[in-house]
């Protein structure tokens, strides 16, 4: 699929500045639309729903919205400098140029819902991740993008290198998390010079189906590809120790949840890859 509208979540964290630059390298690539937005979380807003009034003074309510106002300004003053030093103009409707654009919205709700809601329609959300101790289960804006919009993600987790998707991992368990996350990767898959299908397990019909993988890719004119089994148990840190060897810039992979027997061998794999890894990864659930 073609990312022509490519939406960058800034919530206040370093690592955005990493999420932008790549999002450029992208538009390099792939002429795009490039929304950037900052959610504003409700004061008093929780888990369980809205904190009782009188827990909160009037002092204290003022100076959170305070905090949420400066919060905002900070995170569009940083999308707009890098606007500015990127050299992308402002657009609010598609230039008859096709040239790369951007535009600048901001929310106020909770934030999963909120990003959930403008991801669906948008062709790929961009999400920076902190560093190696990433809380996966506290971070709302990968909630609302990865599991509640139906829509591809691209985790970036620092600072891309050079020649970034030269080499592209596809994780692959013949699932339909996972076809669905080939097919949102294509305009990156295409543009691969090398390209590894990891098989996690040892499992003789899951090694069959990378090989009609390889061959549909062969079909849609890719790289050449070659598969590559992994039949220790933990699957996510297999995948990433293949990325390594390999110098992959790019890990495309479903994400999956540990409820569903189907997702055994890859659901582990999902909450290891989003701590863990050190190069970009592409994924859908």
């Amino acid at each position: 699929m073609a990312y022509r509208v490519i939406l960058v979540p800034i919530m206040g964290d370093p690592a955005e500045q990493h999420a932008l630059d790549l999002t450029r390298n992208l538009t390099d690539m792939i002429r795009s639309h490039i929304v950037g937005i900052h959610v504003r979380h409700p004061v008093g807003l929780v888990a369980g729903g809205m904190v009782a009034p009188g827990y909160m003074t009037p002092a204290v309510v003022d100076a959170l919205e305070a905090s949420g106002r400066a919060g905002a300004a900070a995170a569009r003053d940083k999308f707009h400098a890098w606007q500015e030093a990127a050299d992308i103009q402002s657009a609010a409707t598609p230039p008859s140029t096709g040239s790369v654009t951007a535009e600048w919205c901001e929310a106020h709700g909770p934030v999963a819902q909120e990003i959930a809601r403008r991801a669906r329609t948008a062709d790929l959300t961009v999400v920076a991740r902190t560093g190696r101790q990433y809380a996966v289960d506290s971070d709302q804006t990968l909630q609302g993008a990865l599991w509640e919009s139906g829509r591809p993600v691209l985790l970036v987790p620092g600072e891309s290198k050079a020649g970034l998707f030269d080499t592209v991992v596809i994780a692959w368990n013949d699932t339909r998390e996972a076809a669905h996350a080939v097919s949102a990767a294509w305009s990156l898959i295409a543009r691969a010079r090398r390209i590894v299908v990891f098989v996690g397990g040892s499992d003789r019909q899951l090694r069959e189906s990378a090989d009609d993988l390889v061959r549909h890719l062969a079909w849609r004119a890719c790289a050449p590809a070659t598969v590559i089994n992994d039949p220790a148990d933990n699957a996510g840190a297999g995948l990433l120790a293949v990325a390594a060897r390999e110098n992959a810039g790019l890990i495309v992979m479903g994400a999956y949840s540990h409820g569903r027997l189907r997702n055994l061998v890859f659901g582990g794999a999902t909450n290891i890859v989003l701590r863990h890894t050190t190069i970009p990864v592409l994924m859908t659930h």
